[in-house]
């Protein structure tokens, strides 16, 4: 049982001062930054890498979630860390603007994404969430107060936003927004469907460097494992071959129509339908509701709004996400892309063949024009993570540490990330 001395310490700052002040009075424990309410994810919180399994002191910056300043003609607004995206968007739109990059879930926070870079799928025209930050506050892990941005401490800039709370806590953005009314721009999706692989990747690759007037761009590929099926009692059990299959969905600019609205309105149901489904479905006999609903995300609506876009996964997919998965996420060049994708889909799917570690193996890809990121390679990169669903045995340990089979992923991992002149993206 769980008593008063086992529950974290917790800090609540209103405003950059707090914050200071916190970090001072914390010192020498780590602390742990939370950018929402307890328990969110998804971007929204960021920790100190030196924090030990057993933190007990947590600096929450919920209370610090104020939209400060909207500066209509400049296209700026001025939020604090902790402030939602979605409530930043929301007070924009009311000036005719909106956020370029948002992540897909509402809970996200600004101080949160901008820490780990952030990214989505309309990165392909506007980077990461992080490029558009103009400047920014922050509290150093020595209690020190500081400003940079584009135009002064620009190297400390850089070194802060993607930093993930080591180099600093961000406390206050200034963000770009742009011209925008995204409750009623329509998109019409474009999809693409397929069976083999090699053809997906092609695919990609193609609409990643010609995007044409695409506002949003994503493909995603799910690869299963061998299904058992049961025959009548006493005949034992059926094995099926592995299913395979991809879409990429390019959603480009239409003109709203009363059958197009009506077509949005039945498919929004739809989804908020399908997304009570999952999340209802619990336990190793809920996994193939949870599957189909992850998997209704591979046949978006043919016509939607922007904004219904930008969180169509937060309506399906946090349902149908759960049970032990090995994530990881990387920047390929696209000079490199093709090979980084092939290689990082042989490791895993390698993998489940010989030691039956993973189960589902799905894919997520789009473009990245990221100025930070083009600076680095001097070409656009393409977007690429994975997520490999574990097998519940006793190989895999989960959070109290990682096993062999793992760990030799991680390494291989790195290795192509070196040949291939790509980058892992972390969110810890």
């Amino acid at each position: 049982m769980r008593t008063l001395a086992d529950l974290p310490e917790e800090y609540l700052p209103r405003d950059t001062a707090d914050v200071v002040r916190s970090v001072r009075d914390s010192r020498p424990q780590p602390l742990t930054v939370r950018g929402g309410e307890p328990g969110g994810d998804h971007g929204a919180d960021y920790e100190d890498e030196l924090a030990p399994p057993d933190r007990r002191v947590v600096l929450s910056l919920r209370r610090m979630n104020r939209v400060q300043a909207v500066d209509a003609d400049a296209r700026l607004v001025r939020v604090q860390a902790g402030a939602r995206l979605s409530d930043i968007d929301r007070t924009l739109a009311a000036h005719g603007l909106g956020l370029p990059v948002v992540g897909d879930h509402r809970e996200i926070t600004a101080g949160g994404f901008a820490a780990v870079g952030g990214l989505s799928a309309a990165s392909h025209r506007y980077g990461m969430f992080s490029d558009n930050v103009v400047s920014l506050e922050y509290v150093d892990p020595e209690g020190r107060f500081g400003t940079c941005g584009r135009a002064h401490h620009a190297d400390r800039f850089r070194r802060v936003l993607g930093g993930a709370g080591r180099t600093g806590i961000i406390t206050a953005l200034t963000l770009e927004a742009v011209e925008v009314d995204k409750d009623h721009t329509w998109l019409t999706s474009d999809p693409h469907r397929f069976l083999d692989f090699d053809t997906f990747v092609e695919h990609s690759v193609a609409e990643i460097e010609r995007p044409g007037d695409a506002i949003l761009q994503v493909g995603r590929w799910v690869d299963t494992a061998p299904l058992r099926v049961s025959r009548p009692v006493g005949t034992g059990h059926v094995q099926l071959g592995t299913v395979r299959f991809g879409q990429w969905s390019s959603l480009h600019p239409t003109t709203a129509t009363p059958s197009l609205r009506a077509r949005r309105e039945l498919g929004s149901r739809a989804r908020k339908s399908l997304g009570a489904i999952a999340s209802a479905a619990r336990g190793p006999a809920g996994m193939p509701v949870r599957n189909a609903a992850a998997g209704a995300l591979m046949f978006a609506p043919k016509v939607l709004t922007l904004r219904d876009a930008e969180y169509l996964a937060d309506t399906v997919i946090t349902s149908a996400e759960r049970g032990p998965a090995y994530r990881v996420s990387v920047f390929a060049p696209l000079s490199t892309y093709p090979a980084v994708f092939h290689r990082l889909h042989d490791l895993f799917t390698g993998h489940r063949e010989r030691n039956g570690l993973f189960t589902v193996i799905s894919a997520m890809t789009y473009g990245v024009r990221s100025p930070y990121l083009h600076d680095l390679s001097g070409e656009d990169h393409g977007f690429l993570a994975f997520t490999c669903r574990v097998r519940p045995t006793d190989t895999y340990t989960g959070k109290s540490g990682t096993p062999g089979a793992l760990r030799d992923i991680d390494a291989a991992i790195d290795d192509i990330c070196r040949s291939e002149n790509a980058r892992r993206y972390t969110t810890d």
